[in-house]
């Protein structure tokens, strides 16, 4: 059963981190052109969609994750790699989800609300905030892997 969690775990993290990068690539090629009606549409598609795929992935990462860890039963003496992947790793996830969640649903009534207007609504710390989220944890991932 535990290797078809961590399987699940896997998978899981590559959902998760491909609509945040897929949500990241394309609304930064969009977020110039936000004025024109049809790219405000897009992008609120390209967030509703990827969301889709994100959160189920992010949720599939945290439930694996806990169980390998229940099912290692380390103990206190835990080394340093599987304090982060615990710790580090269920707090980002955590955040993940809590941020795309709301400030993904912000940002779409911002694009539904400013669509014909000339002003771009304002994305960037939309965008900024999953990348972090990204970087976090490819950062979590080097630690896990290379068993530091």
């Amino acid at each position: 059963m535990f290797n078809f969690m961590l399987f699940v775990h896997l998978a899981g993290l590559i959902a998760w981190l491909g609509a945040l990068l897929a949500i990241v690539i394309m609304l930064g090629m969009l977020k110039h052109q936000l004025a024109a009606q049809e790219s405000s549409v897009l992008a609120k598609r390209v967030i509703r969609t990827f969301s889709m795929f994100a959160h189920p992935g992010a949720v599939l990462v945290l439930i694996s994750g806990v169980y390998m860890i229940v099912q290692m039963g380390m103990g206190p003496e835990k080394p340093l790699w599987l304090q982060v992947m615990e710790k580090g790793g269920g707090t980002v996830i955590l955040l993940g989800l809590i941020l795309t969640g709301i400030l993904g649903s912000k940002v779409r009534k911002r694009l539904g609300a400013d669509a014909g207007i000339t002003q771009q609504p304002p994305i960037k710390g939309y965008l900024i905030s999953m990348s972090a989220i990204i970087v976090m944890t490819l950062g979590i991932m080097l630690v896990v892997s290379l068993k530091i």
